[in-house]
């Protein structure tokens, strides 16, 4: 961060604001919070957490260190339709200070309201947009069935098993994976030679057949294939059904392979 920050400075850029992943959407992995949040204090920057995947860990007692630091942000983004038993789109924007709120929008429509005629809160000046659907109401229903501790339960349930599915994909010599995942994201690709193109291709007739949905991501500037793990039935048996029919599409495609795998 503070290179960034230097480069930045040097380059004549003002730095408003720096965002902390919770957790990186392509990833899955989870930014320190805790000590993003010294540095943003340091130098008196707004500090934005993008938890709009991962936040919801904070409702698990064995995931929720994942987010710690996140009280000291400025402003936090959460998803409720990632890992929140919602459909789309459940989402909010989370302010510290109330008043962060009101001063980021500047909207009036007279033609709508005035003073002597208010039928109720008026949520035109707190959102971008002019008509807002009531999008609590699908959190409201998802907690009223499964409770705060039931949606807890779900997401650590997810996660646990996508450490399992890593442990899965490790012990294959065909599949590797370049990191362990921190949430239910998991980036890992089948060992082969052009393993850009191979990865594609695998992911391209992956969706063709019909029996999977995968989609793929870059890590560290190399591709691979990603899962997210939000559906309960997924298991271990899901996964090396999956692993089969990549290994069945690759001999399809003569797709070579490395001889050693990368460790």
């Amino acid at each position: 961060l503070e290179q960034t920050w230097q480069s930045a400075i040097e380059d004549g850029r003002d730095i408003f604001m720096v965002s902390a992943n919770a957790c990186a959407t392509s990833t899955g992995l989870y930014d320190p919070i805790d000590e993003v949040a010294d540095f943003c204090g340091s130098k008196n920057v707004w500090l934005h957490v993008d938890g709009a995947h991962g936040a919801s860990a904070l409702l698990s007692e064995k995931e929720r260190h994942l987010m710690k630091g996140v009280s000291r942000a400025d402003s936090v983004i959460w998803d409720a339709h990632k890992m929140m038993r919602t459909s789309a789109l459940c989402a909010a924007v989370l302010f510290k200070r109330p008043e962060d709120l009101s001063n980021a929008f500047k909207q009036g429509g007279s033609y709508l309201f005035h003073d002597k005629d208010q039928p109720g809160f008026d949520v035109m000046p707190y959102a971008v947009e002019c008509t807002k659907a009531g999008l609590g109401t699908k959190l409201f229903w998802v907690l009223a069935v499964e409770g705060e501790a039931g949606l807890g339960e779900f997401v650590h349930k997810q996660y646990e098993d996508t450490r399992s599915f890593f442990d899965l994909i490790e012990e294959h010599p065909d599949f590797e994976c370049p990191y362990k995942p921190e949430s239910n994201i998991l980036c890992f690709r089948y060992i082969a030679k052009d393993a850009e193109d191979a990865q594609l291709a695998i992911r391209k007739e992956v969706l063709r057949r019909g029996n999977f949905y995968i989609t793929a991501a870059e890590v560290s500037g190399e591709r691979y294939l990603r899962l997210s793990v939000m559906n309960p039935l997924t298991t271990s048996a899901t996964i090396s059904a999956l692993l089969a029919e990549i290994e069945d599409i690759a001999a399809e495609l003569g797709l070579a392979k490395e001889t050693v795998k990368a460790h």
